[in-house]
Order: C-alpha cells, then structure tokens, then sequence
C-alpha cells in the first residue's frame, strides 16, 4: 500500500494544496503553536497513509523547532545545567518512539489516531489553563521531585517520537510543574529537545521508507516562507482567536477520527 501511494504522481492541486497549508502552518506555529493539527490532515488529504502522513508532517514542521531554537539561544545558557541529559532523554525518546511506529504497522497506528488525537487536543485546550493553574495553586517545590520531571518528560519523546501533536503543550506544563523556569526558558529547552527528537525520527522514518519527501518540502516551503513575514509584521489578528480556532478544527478532526476508525 505504501509503495503504490509512493509511486503515484503528485498533482498541480495537491502541490498548491500542501503549499497554502505550509503558508498556513507557518502562520500558526507563530501566532499560538499547534499547526500539525492543520498539516496532518492536508498530508492525509494529498494521498498518504496514516503512517506516511505522520512522518512526513515531521519534516514539515522542523523548521518551527529550528527557528525557535535559534531564536531562544541565549536562554539555554541560563538552563543548562540538565540540558545535555535531556537531550538524551529526547534521542532515547525519539528512537523510541519511532520504532514504535515502524515496527507495530499501519492497523496498529489506525486504531491508536483518535486516542492520540484526543490526547493532543485535550493538552492543547488545558494547557495554558493546567499551567496557570499550576503556577497560581501549586503549593509544593516540584524541583525537589527532579526524577520524575525527567521520567514524564521521557514519556513524552516517547509519545513524540511515534505521533508528536500537542507534545509541546505537556513539556510547559511539566516544566511549570516541577521547575521555576521563565517561559522563555522553557521555549528554549523544549524547542532543542523537540527539535533534536524530530531529526533522529525524521532519520528512522527515512530509512523506514515511510516519508513522502515531495509533499513534505512542498509545505515545509510553504511553512518557512510564512514563517519568516509572520514574525517580520505586526500580527493584527489576537492571540487567542487564533487558539480558538486550531482547537476548534482540532475537535473536529478527532471527531471524525473515532468516526473513521471506530
């Protein structure tokens, strides 16, 4: 099934398609972060698999990761004193998580999409609510409790690794809980470790021969060159309407994932 899809042409509709949601996704990533819930279907929709399509959203993303770790260098300097151990955690995550996909299928990953779905949804609309809520409420010192900060965060480069959305919501949510982090530190340690999980799982699902490289760069452009002008403008849409909707396509989409495949 993977080889045919592979095989088969990728058409002028299809390209403009990818495109205008790489320019879409690009936006989003800028203003609230998110947009693999727009990617993953576009990719579904351009004649993937559910496997292709989750591989190949990997490499249209990385560029959101990559420039944000650029772009919160300066605060890893002032958190770096874990940061190599949880760049392991997220290559040991990363390898993981990947293998996890390959080696379980195609049927497998079908019957997991809309529990993992309603997971990322479920982090992506409590998320900023857990953290504020958290950080307001939250009596005892979670830095005394270290080791399980970095078992949770292992959990999820696992989960990262095999599906990735919403992942970044629970990493700030962690690190409010168990860390006196600013978010801009935060921003930092979860974009590198995201983005070094993302290249070793981009590289396991390459040489799985699951990722439809055409398609993938085709909206990575598109992600890139949004990307750039988003953050060069004044944005004069607000923040949380554009929260608002993300989470409203993204209750859609799990909707009709237990639909589809329950």
């Amino acid at each position: 099934m993977i080889d045919t899809l592979r095989a088969a042409p990728l058409d002028l509709l299809h390209i403009i398609l990818l495109f205008a949601g790489g320019l879409l996704a690009g936006f989003i990533n800028v203003m609230a972060g998110g947009a693999g819930f727009m990617t993953f279907p576009l990719l579904l929709a351009a004649g993937m698999t559910e496997i292709e399509a989750n591989a190949s959203n990997f490499v249209a993303v990385l560029p959101a990761n990559v420039v944000g770790t650029v772009v919160y260098r300066h605060e890893l300097k002032k958190v770096r004193k874990h940061l190599w151990f949880r760049l392991c955690l997220a290559a040991a995550g990363g390898v993981l998580g990947s293998w996890i996909l390959i080696h379980t299928g195609q049927a497998a990953f079908q019957k997991v999409i809309p529990w993992l779905l309603l997971f990322a949804t479920s982090s992506f609309a409590f998320g900023p609510w857990l953290k504020n809520k958290l950080e307001r409420d939250f009596a005892f010192d979670g830095s005394r409790w270290l080791w399980l900060s970095f078992l949770l965060e292992f959990i999820v480069f696992v989960y990262g690794g095999y599906f990735g959305l919403g992942m970044g919501i629970v990493m700030f949510a962690i690190y409010a809980i168990f860390s006196h982090m600013t978010i801009h530190q935060a921003n930092a340690i979860r974009n590198v470790t995201i983005t070094l999980m993302t290249v070793i799982s981009i590289a396991i699902f390459a040489q799985a021969g699951v990722i439809r490289w055409v398609p993938s760069l085709v909206m990575m452009t598109g992600a890139m060159i949004s990307g750039y002008f988003t953050a060069k403008v004044a944005m004069r849409i607000p923040h949380h309407y554009v929260r608002k909707g993300i989470l409203i396509w993204a209750v859609c989409l799990t909707a009709l994932a237990f639909l589809r495949y329950h």
